[in-house]
């Protein structure tokens, strides 16, 4: 016979554990976060079935209509056998989203044997990817007052992140509606090329940062990652003048 869970209960602490990991106490964009989690109860399940749950304060009353919320944050704990993932959602009024599931489906362990954890959270640019510790590409990107994002891409793992240096978040971005974006702008009509998503990361060397922050822009209106003040500041690329063509020409037939 199985117990039916009842609410509200308390964040069991390997619960607690875990998402204060993904939530680092030293980037103030995470300490919202934090707070929810120090604070609010596990008021009810999520619709994504086993592992995902909602926290509250005392008097919310639970939406599960809402179109789901985008993700926060990310990580994965490696175990001796198989791995735990774990996502925190954007705040949605005063609830907060969560998951805790293991990928092999099983339930959670008691004690975890850990051999590694990694999360975006904690990533920094010009470090390796998080995951699979390669080198990543990334974009720098300013707005017009200075405040400077990085726009990180992953060919290995086929992840995209932004990182916020005022509020040290890193936002994961979804590879599908970024790369919808991407082929508008690049004006790309080929289904082959435009319904094939994965094609960014092997075709990535042929974009220019301009085109990926533009790509990137036009994402951020549509999926608000981060709320910009003023505008991006992305230099328009021109092509070589004509004398720097016969010039660049007279050296290469020396």
């Amino acid at each position: 016979m199985v117990l039916k869970e009842s609410f509200p209960r308390d964040l069991s602490p390997l619960e607690k554990d875990l998402l204060l990991w993904l939530l680092p106490a030293d980037r103030p964009g995470y300490r919202e976060y934090r707070s929810i989690v120090a604070a609010w109860s596990v008021a009810a399940k999520g619709r994504r079935g086993e592992g995902n749950f909602i926290l509250a304060s005392e008097t919310t009353e639970i939406d599960n209509e809402s179109p789901l919320p985008q993700v926060f944050a990310y990580g994965l704990v490696e175990l001796a056998h198989g791995a735990i993932a774990i996502t925190i959602r954007e705040r949605l009024g005063d609830q907060l989203e969560y998951e805790i599931v293991s990928l092999e489906g099983e339930s959670l362990p008691d004690v975890l044997e850990e051999k590694r954890r990694w999360t975006f959270s904690t990533w920094l640019p010009k470090q390796a990817c998080p995951n699979c510790l390669g080198i990543l590409r990334e974009v720098v990107m300013q707005t017009e007052r200075g405040r400077r994002f990085a726009l990180a891409l992953c060919k290995n793992d086929g992840r995209i992140w932004v990182y916020d240096e005022v509020s040290g978040v890193n936002h994961p971005v979804p590879l599908t509606n970024f790369y919808n974006e991407l082929m508008l702008h690049t004006k790309v009509r080929d289904p082959n090329i435009a319904l094939n998503s994965k094609r960014l990361f092997t075709d990535l060397q042929n974009y220019s940062d301009s085109t990926l922050s533009r790509a990137f822009a036009s994402y951020n209106k549509l999926k608000t990652k981060i709320e910009f003040e003023d505008q991006l500041q992305i230099t328009d690329e021109r092509k070589p003048s004509l004398l720097r063509r016969l010039h660049s020409r007279i050296l290469k037939s020396d």
